[in-house]
């Protein structure tokens, strides 16, 4: 067997590392939900879960204060998704958590 054989072998079994993570989110407006996502598309994602992760709980904060934009509870369903868009659990309950969670009316 070449080796380029076994490498094709194994990267079809393979847990991939994903490519980077985004905080996904939703944005409440009078004329309804707008999703969004930080870094945005054709920026650098996040290399670490974890750095997405703190990010998206920054935000969740954000969207508890007063803050004119995006305060009061304006920024909803926050979570952490890979670079295919899959949610991403999070690391300190290994479950897949959603911040300030809000279903569409």
């Amino acid at each position: 067997m070449k080796v380029s054989e076994l490498l094709k072998t194994v990267d079809q079994g393979w847990v991939k590392k994903p490519k980077g993570f985004r905080v996904h989110f939703q944005k409440l407006t009078e004329t309804g939900m707008v999703t969004d996502c930080v870094p945005g598309e054709g920026e650098s994602a996040f290399d670490s879960d974890v750095v997405a992760w703190r990010s998206a709980w920054k935000l969740y904060q954000v969207a508890q204060s007063d803050h004119p934009e995006c305060g009061n509870g304006k920024l909803v369903n926050i979570f952490v998704v890979d670079d295919e868009g899959n949610p991403v659990r999070y690391y300190a309950t290994n479950q897949f958590d959603v911040f300030n969670p809000k279903t569409e009316e």
